[in-house]
């Protein structure tokens, strides 16, 4: 069926989701009646009950099923998202960006099995056992491209030639996506600019990839969501994050650069908190990447595998 939804932008979950499909405007599973439609959200109320919605190693989206109180039932909701393909429905996600703000899009998905999960805390802190799907995405991503830095390794893997080259390929393409994917669970937006629109942002990474384990390349925590003219400064090593969120700004960036990019770059504000993993990362951008001109932009191909 046809949607009105770009994949990476924002809606308004009452005008523009439940204004046009209609369907149940609370919870985290809605099934519209007048359309082959089940529509999933994701994101802060399962942090809440003490659990959250992954992507594993394989690209699978594993999310939590609906029900407050008790074991999960395999109905309503639940059943909608297990049945989706049977009843001849669509599956969509969006991703929940907080209490009162609009909703990110994440596609089409499809769901291919469920498992039960024990030991889940309900709303009142009891052990229960929880309903989980495996969901599949449907699209080729998430509307977020690559870094700059990343992109010029993705194409470097697709100018080369041969059988090697082409399994190569498919490798990067499936980490960056799958870095994308878990990215976007850690980060809601550019913290420059505060836009969250994942078509006008880009998947950066913290750590560069040619330095990173492979553990390290697929981590969302190693990551940030930028805009490109920012990505570009992050990339580069013209700005860094302190451990304590303050912007830091290389003194061999030019003055009259910093005042035409219209980026907030005041190293006296801080911008936001960074996890634990996050800060670690930040600290590998300060000791190698902030502030050396010499840095190259891209890495070796054979550092990728």
């Amino acid at each position: 069926m046809e949607l009105p939804f770009e994949v990476g932008a924002l809606y308004n979950r009452q005008k523009q989701i439940h204004g046009v499909f209609g369907g149940q405007q609370q919870g985290g599973i809605s099934t519209p009646k007048e359309h082959p439609l089940v529509i999933a959200f994701t994101g802060e109320a399962g942090v809440s009950h003490g659990y959250h919605d992954f992507w594993d190693d394989d690209e699978v989206f594993h999310y939590f099923g609906e029900g407050q109180v008790g074991d999960m039932k395999y109905v309503a909701g639940n059943r909608a998202i297990g049945e989706h393909v049977k009843d001849g429905k669509t599956l969509v996600v969006f991703q929940m960006m907080g209490k009162g703000r609009p909703y990110r899009y994440l596609g089409r998905f499809m769901c291919q099995s469920s498992y039960v999960q024990p030991g889940m805390p309900d709303r009142e802190g009891q052990l229960r056992s929880a309903i989980v799907f495996r969901l599949r995405s449907l699209e080729d991503s998430l509307g977020l491209v690559a870094s700059e830095k990343d992109q010029a390794e993705i194409d470097a893997a697709v100018d080369d030639v041969g059988a090697t080259s082409t399994r190569r390929e498919t490798e990067v393409r499936t980490k960056q996506r799958l870095f994308r994917e878990r990215l976007i669970g850690v980060e809601k937006g550019c913290r420059l600019t505060g836009i969250e629109d994942l078509r006008f942002l880009r998947a950066s990474h913290i750590k560069p990839w040619a330095d990173s384990t492979h553990n390290e390349r697929v981590d969302g925590e190693n990551g940030l969501l930028l805009a490109p003219h920012a990505d570009l400064l992050f990339d580069r090593g013209w700005i860094g994050f302190s451990s304590s969120g303050r912007l830091l700004i290389s003194n061999s960036l030019p003055t009259d650069v910093q005042a035409r990019l219209g980026l907030n770059l005041d190293a006296s504000l801080r911008f936001g908190a960074f996890s634990p993993k996050q800060l670690g990362f930040l600290e590998f951008h300060r000791d190698v990447v902030f502030d050396r001109r010499h840095f190259p932009i891209t890495s070796p191909l054979q550092n990728f595998l």
